[in-house]
């Protein structure tokens, strides 16, 4: 069956019916448990047409839960510079660490949608422009296949739709047992198909700039981007739903020129955590804790806040709701003066006043 193409600002997706390893494109994607054991399925097919060094290289990047993207070394792989090995399936019940967000979607649907939005995260701090995607999740962790092509056809298009750079990606539709022809695909081609004619009629300030494009980080040819550099005074710990609050709050720490380490879209969570997130706290004077109902149901944020406690690191607690605190660190912080968001917006200066008082500057 011939390929197809859609349009979708000025990057391109292709459907290929036919084997993933044929692709030229700068990454390929693996669907993988969480011990990257690569043993079968279209990841055993990547591990052995480029080696073992590209299992050894990704596991040295563990622990990482279901629904985390690691990036390794391509190996012997011909055309490739990464694979990107999205985690769909557990053996060791790390499942149910991502049980607490999905608020609205089941688990399956969370993995696969924050998969891929992870994988276009990457694309742009890698600097890379091309990817190929199976169908993630459809082999060995059993997603139903309807399901894969609705979130698949979601998600891909609406990463494309809100960028202007150039990007071309590959999706591999591989019948292993020669069961299906392409009217068992239309479902899937009709959804790409609504997508690319919608984004066509939108224009750039309606559609394609409606955000902006990720921010490129250095990288090297094994690792994960590394952080900013690390010249900042505090570092925010937040939950990612309460992404539109925090950039009130970053907005007034600019307005004061005071410096500040965030990890806007989640790119140094999971397995890299100890190589970022915690050079990132321990560079940092004082840390920011975001206090939501989803930032207090977070693993990664409790851990944050815990550890900058550990380092007698001042805590300021912005108050979004009035949730409890985790019980990891609640009572480390139940003593701590707050300041509630809403207060904040209408005089900045008892969040301003702390910090310069923490951070001795006037």
């Amino acid at each position: 069956m011939k390929p197809r193409h859609y349009k979708f600002n000025n990057s391109t997706l292709t459907i290929i019916f036919g084997d993933l390893l044929q692709s030229k494109a700068d990454v390929i994607v693996s669907s993988d448990d969480t011990d990257v054991s690569m043993g079968g399925g279209i990841s055993g097919c990547i591990l052995r047409a480029g080696g073992n060094i590209i299992r050894d290289d990704a596991q040295k990047k563990l622990p990482a839960s279901v629904g985390d993207v690691i990036v390794s070394t391509a190996g012997a792989l011909e055309h490739q510079k990464y694979v990107f090995h999205c985690l769909t399936l557990s053996y060791d019940g790390q499942t149910a660490s991502r049980e607490e967000k999905c608020i609205g979607d089941d688990l399956q649907t969370y993995i696969l949608k924050h998969s891929i939005d992870r994988c276009f995260t990457l694309l742009h701090a890698l600097e890379v422009q091309s990817i190929a995607f199976p169908c993630l999740g459809a082999g060995v962790a059993r997603f139903p296949m309807e399901k894969v092509a609705d979130i698949m056809a979601d998600s891909i298009s609406r990463n494309l739709c809100k960028t202007q750079k150039n990007f071309n990606v590959e999706l591999y539709l591989y019948d292993r047992f020669e069961m299906l022809n392409g009217i068992d695909y239309i479902d899937l081609f009709e959804r790409f198909a609504i997508k690319s004619a919608f984004a066509r009629q939108r224009s750039d300030a309606d559609y394609g700039m409606m955000e902006q494009e990720e921010p490129a980080a250095e990288v090297s040819a094994t690792q994960f981007p590394h952080p900013q550099e690390m010249n900042h005074k505090v570092f925010i710990s937040y939950s990612r739903r309460d992404a539109e609050q925090v950039k009130l709050i970053t907005q007034i720490l600019d307005k004061h020129s005071i410096p500040y380490w965030i990890d806007k879209e989640g790119i140094y969570s999971g397995s890299n955590f100890k190589e970022v997130i915690v050079d990132a706290i321990e560079n940092s004077m004082a840390l920011i804790f975001v206090s939501s109902v989803n930032s207090n149901a977070s693993l990664n944020v409790a851990v944050e806040v815990e550890y900058a406690i550990r380092l007698n690191k001042t805590i300021l607690p912005v108050m979004l709701d009035d949730a409890p605190f985790s019980k990891r660190i609640r009572l480390d912080i139940s003593n701590i003066d707050q300041i509630e968001f809403n207060d904040m917006l209408h005089d900045e200066s008892k969040l301003i006043t702390s910090l310069k008082y923490v951070l001795d500057v006037k």
